[in-house]
């Protein structure tokens, strides 16, 4: 908008101007600050969460498997002739329930892998680790020495922290069927000593997660109902898991993305974010709304200003357009300013991530993501309903008589 146009000289004399009335000033200023934080603080909190749901992916798409297989061991070779610039480890996954010498009991999920799978996980564990910031319980030194021998087991840090372990406890390793058994009948149990605690960064992981060798450990165990078996599997590029998925699924195999098996989290993020996004945006709506009241003032206390205006030449549609801009200029002017603040402080964030938070948090920096896109549908849904906001109450001045009103006495 220009600055030398009619709607901004009219602007300043009528609205900002200290001989126009008091309240609609004040108001107007209200109203343009309200407007601008509005949009600030809406572009910047929905920024940074994009940069944590962002950083969640990362980390899951580090150490999660890409894709899941399930299938018979006479399919292993089905399996693996798919798989392509793919690293691909043979695992099994059992059900336990666990118990700590002080009577403590807690369910996990038990994944063994070969020695060599061990070293894979761990290598993509210390990648996870080099990429983010350490922990207490991260020491690069002892993740590329680690190794699990006989009945030896490595332990998720939330699940330790829930059952009060430390490394070199004794754990005892039950079956859930096991509970179903008759008192006549004798239990099957494991006894095993944790070796390593681990931090992974991913809560669904430390809060159950126990690492075993396959190789040596937990045979007594191998025939319990929970047991599964098949690969897991990372790609160069992660797109290519649909791809064999939908390859295997032509060989009766199943087998699971990473997407499908964290569907859960990412629908409770995007409605998280969703959610957050709707109350800021009621928020800055009924803050906008206020230039209604600025426009309804102004109409009412300069009804014989606009007369004039009228009896000097303006049409009735001219007249319409320059207060409908009166209005744009306020309510795009608070637009442009908090787009230009949130923007560019969610760009800072973004490229410096704010490292305010305890360490007790996965993730101890504040990030932040800006999308563009989403920036140019804001903005134009933000133009749209500032134009209506503006000439809704501009066409009172279609109302206005000028020969009535100057007939009228002061």
């Amino acid at each position: 908008m220009n600055f030398n146009s009619l709607s901004y000289f009219f602007l300043k004399r009528l609205v900002l101007s200290n001989r126009s009335g008091a309240l609609v000033r004040r108001i107007t200023f209200l109203s343009f600050a309200a407007i601008a934080l509005s949009l600030t603080a809406f572009f910047i909190v929905l920024f940074v969460m994009n940069g944590m749901n962002k950083n969640i992916k990362s980390r899951i798409l580090k150490l999660e498997p890409h894709l899941t297989t399930k299938n018979m061991a006479q399919q292993d070779s089905e399996v693996l002739a798919h798989l392509t610039d793919a690293e691909a480890v043979k695992y099994q996954t059992l059900d336990l329930i666990l118990r700590t010498v002080d009577g403590q009991f807690r369910g996990a999920e038990a994944v063994g892998y070969t020695s060599e799978g061990l070293g894979l996980w761990m290598q993509r564990l210390r990648q996870l680790k080099n990429a983010g910031s350490h922990d207490s319980y991260f020491n690069e030194f002892d993740l590329m020495d680690f190794k699990l021998q006989e009945n030896e087991v490595a332990i998720g840090l939330d699940l330790a922290r829930s059952l009060g372990l430390l490394e070199g406890d004794e754990l005892t390793l039950i079956p859930p069927e096991t509970l179903l058994l008759s008192s006549l009948e004798t239990p099957v149990f494991q006894k095993v000593t944790v070796k390593r605690i681990l931090s992974t960064d991913l809560y669904d992981l430390d809060s159950k997660l126990l690492l075993f060798n396959n190789e040596n450990s937990l045979k007594i165990l191998g025939k319990t109902l929970s047991r599964k078996t098949g690969f897991h599997i990372w790609f160069n590029q992660v797109e290519k898991a649909d791809e064999v998925k939908n390859l295997l699924a032509t060989k009766s195999i199943v087998s699971e993305t990473w997407q499908e098996k964290n569907s859960d989290l990412f629908f409770a993020l995007k409605l998280e974010k969703l959610m957050i996004g709707v109350f800021l945006g009621l928020a800055g709506l009924i803050a906008s709304s206020s230039v209604l009241t600025v426009l309804a003032l102004l109409m009412s206390q300069k009804q014989r200003d606009i007369a004039i205006i009228k009896t000097l030449g303006l049409s009735q549609k001219k007249t319409l357009q320059l207060f409908t801009k009166i209005g744009l200029w306020i309510s795009g002017g608070a637009i442009a300013l908090g787009s230009v603040l949130g923007i560019g402080i969610s760009l800072y964030i973004q490229n410096n991530p704010v490292n305010i938070l305890p360490n007790i948090y996965y993730d101890s920096t504040i990030p932040a993501s800006v999308e563009y896109s989403f920036v140019v549908v804001v903005l134009a849904i933000s133009v749209i309903l500032a134009f209506f906001g503006s000439y809704l109450p501009a066409k009172a001045t279609l109302k206005i008589q000028p020969a009535i009103l100057l007939r009228q006495k002061n």
